[in-house]
């Protein structure tokens, strides 16, 4: 999914942890990894299926605003067992700017694979663009029924039901890159942001997201040894607005230049670029 990964290319995922280049093998941080992503995937299979069954039997009576804040609750756990565990450090600057958000459409890069699970810990009210072929995964496809999540194969409706959310009060998650970040800042955007956000009349908020080394960046598997604790840095950028008359293209193109002024790629991390917004 573009804007919720977790999970994504599960048989990709399993390949045999990999030896990379400057990375000191330690077996008791390659323990704790696979501890983190054990509880990931149990978690999963028995939170999944539990909202799967609450979203059939009364789905008719809990709005997806409800099942947003449930699994803002569930990835806040998760996030904090992986900060108790020492799997994970995570800065957040801005945290109220977050939480408080309604009405809006949350544009962040997307360089590593937890990305979205950060983001839904931090606002509890938000809607994500997913991929499509994440309702078919045991591990999250409950979780997002019951949440209302918007998949990205949906075209029109995927616009339209992002602008019911944005009118509704609640807020769209989506990642414009479309995939995790590669080998610049970011990738090239995807309209389908820009798209919602003219149509709805709603702001854009950026959030920029650095991550230290590149485990869990496009291309590693989850079992390759990473160094730990992973580092990541969440902070809220600019806010921007469609001005009148601005194409969703026009818009796109405004806000891609935007990331790629404040981010850089040094191909074993991804960080602010001096001067970046503060």
């Amino acid at each position: 999914m573009p804007s919720f990964e977790a999970g994504e290319r599960y048989i990709e995922s399993l390949r045999l942890p990999e030896r990379h280049a400057g990375l000191v093998f330690r077996p008791g941080d390659y323990i704790r990894q696979l501890l983190a992503i054990g509880s990931f995937f149990i978690g999963g299979l028995i939170v999944s299926p539990a909202c799967w069954l609450l979203w059939r039997i009364a789905g008719r009576w809990i709005s997806p605003s409800d099942g947003q804040r449930i699994l803002h609750g569930i990835f806040g756990c998760y996030v904090a067992w992986l900060r108790f565990s020492r799997c994970l450090v995570l800065d957040v600057d801005g945290e109220a700017t977050l939480r408080d958000l309604r009405g809006t459409v949350i544009a962040s890069n997307h360089p590593g694979l937890l990305d979205a699970f950060f983001l839904v810990a931090l606002q509890p009210q938000t809607a994500c663009v997913m991929r499509a072929n994440l309702l078919r995964n045991p591990v999250l496809s409950g979780c997002a029924l019951l949440a209302g999540y918007v998949t990205n194969d949906s075209g029109a409706a995927l616009v339209r039901q992002g602008v019911d959310k944005i009118r509704s009060g609640g807020n769209l998650l989506i990642f414009p890159e479309g995939t995790r970040t590669r080998d610049h800042a970011v990738n090239p955007f995807k309209s389908g942001f820009a798209l919602v956000a003219v149509q709805a009349g709603a702001p854009v908020q950026t959030v920029l997201i650095e991550r230290e080394g590149n485990h869990l960046s496009k291309g590693r598997g989850l079992f390759s040894p990473a160094a730990l604790p992973l580092r990541f840095k969440i902070r809220p950028g600019q806010r921007f607005v469609p001005e009148p008359g601005e194409t969703a293209r026009e818009f796109t193109a405004r806000l891609e230049k935007w990331f790629r002024s404040q981010l850089v790629n040094t191909g074993d991390a991804i960080r602010a670029k001096p001067g970046a917004v503060s």
